[in-house]
C-alpha cells in the first residue's frame, strides 16, 4: 500500500442485488439511491432493510423490505428499556455475528427478544441501529 502499512486484512463481496427482474446495476438504469430513500424512510428503517440480507446470498430489492424494516423498527422501539440491556440477547448477537457475520441471525435473535417484551437497546446498538426517533 502506498502509506507502507497493509489496506486490509479481511474484506467480503456483497451478492448481487436484482431489482425489477434483473441485477442491480448503472447500466440498466435500475439503481435505487439511498438518498432517495431518505426522503420517505427513516434512516433506521433503511439499515435494518439492508440488514435483513446475508452478505453472500443474492437477493431482490422491493419496497416491501422497507415496511418490514418500519415495522420491525416500531417492534424494536416498544421493546423494553433495561440500561444494562439483556445479557443473553448480547451473547446471542455476538455468536451471530462472528458465526460469518450472519447479520440477519442477529437481527432475528433481536426480533424475538423484542417479541417477547426483553430489553433490545442494547443489543440494537451493538448492530448500529439507534432506535430513538429520528435518528440518523
Amino acid at each position: 500500500a502506498v502509506t507502507g502499512k497493509p489496506f486490509a486484512r479481511h474484506w467480503l463481496h456483497q451478492a448481487l442485488v436484482h431489482h425489477q427482474g434483473s441485477k442491480m446495476s448503472k447500466s440498466l438504469g435500475n439503481l435505487v439511491f439511498v438518498h432517495d430513500l431518505r426522503q420517505r424512510h427513516e434512516p433506521m428503517a433503511i439499515r435494518l432493510a439492508l440488514m435483513s440480507q446475508h452478505y453472500r446470498t443474492p437477493w431482490p430489492w422491493h419496497d416491501g423490505l422497507l415496511q418490514e424494516a418500519e415495522q420491525r423498527l416500531t417492534l424494536w422501539r416498544s421493546a423494553g428499556t433495561g440500561d444494562d440491556g439483556d445479557a443473553d440477547l448480547l451473547d446471542e448477537v455476538r455468536l451471530r455475528l462472528d458465526d460469518d457475520l450472519d447479520v440477519p441471525g442477529a437481527v432475528a435473535a433481536v426480533d424475538d427478544a423484542a417479541g417477547a417484551g426483553r430489553p433490545v437497546h442494547a443489543a440494537a446498538a451493538l448492530l448500529g441501529v439507534a432506535l430513538q426517533e429520528g435518528a440518523m
